[in-house]
C-alpha cells in the first residue's frame, strides 16, 4: 500500500530536506508539501521506471529548490534583521571539524553539492543518486568524486577556513546554524 511505504522514508526524506536547508523546521514543511504532492500523484508513480524512495527524493529536492526559488523574490529575512540589531556581538567561533565540512560542503556547486549529500549523507547508492538526479551512474560518481576532493581541500586549508570565518555570518548565527545542522545529522543517523 502507497501509504505505508511513504510512511516507511518519511524519516530519511526528513534527514534529508534538514541537510539541504539547515532547518528543521523549514525540512519539515518541505517533506509534508513533497508528500501531498506524491499522494495527490501515487497514480503517476511507475515503478518499472524507477524506485519509490528515488522518485520520493526527487519530489522532495525539487520542493526543496522550488521554496528556494520563491524565498528569493520574497524578503523573509525580516526576522533575522531584527535579531541582529538586539544581538551583541561577541568573540565566540564556531570552529567545530563538522561547521569546518558544512563550510566547505556548502561553497560546492549545486549539482555536485546535491550528488553528494544524496551518496555520503542520505545513503544512496550511485544508481540511487541517479534515479534522483536524472543522470547516469557515471555523472553521479564524477561528481561525489569532484565534491570529496574539493571539500576535504577546503576543509584543510586554513587560509580558506580563515577567509570564510570573516565572510560568514555573525558568530551567533553560525553557532545556531551548526546546532540546526548537527541537530539534522543526529536525527538522520
Amino acid at each position: 500500500m502507497f501509504s505505508e511505504a511513504l510512511e516507511k522514508h518519511l524519516p530519511h526524506l526528513r534527514a534529508y530536506a534538514r541537510v539541504l536547508c539547515g532547518d528543521t523546521v523549514r525540512a519539515d514543511d518541505i517533506v509534508q508539501t513533497a508528500c501531498l504532492k506524491a499522494w495527490e500523484k501515487r497514480d503517476t508513480f511507475d515503478p518499472e521506471k524507477g524506485a519509490l524512495r528515488a522518485w520520493l527524493f526527487r519530489i522532495v529536492r525539487n520542493e526543496y529548490y522550488q521554496q528556494k526559488r520563491a524565498d528569493q523574490v520574497r524578503d523573509i529575512d525580516q526576522e533575522a534583521s531584527v535579531e541582529l540589531h538586539l544581538v551583541a556581538e561577541c568573540g565566540l567561533r564556531q570552529r567545530s571539524e563538522l561547521n569546518r565540512m558544512l563550510q566547505a560542503i556548502e561553497t560546492l556547486k549545486q549539482t555536485q553539492r546535491d550528488a553528494f549529500l544524496l551518496v555520503a549523507a542520505a545513503g544512496f547508492t550511485y544508481q540511487e543518486a541517479a534515479e534522483v538526479l536524472g543522470c547516469s551512474e557515471g555523472t553521479v560518481k564524477s561528481r561525489v568524486n569532484r565534491a570529496r576532493e574539493m571539500a576535504l581541500g577546503k576543509f584543510h586549508s586554513d587560509q580558506w577556513f580563515e577567509d570564510k570565518q570573516s565572510q560568514s555570518a555573525s558568530p551567533i548565527e553560525q553557532l545556531h546554524e551548526a546546532l540546526n545542522r548537527i541537530h539534522a545529522f543526529a536525527r538522520a543517523a
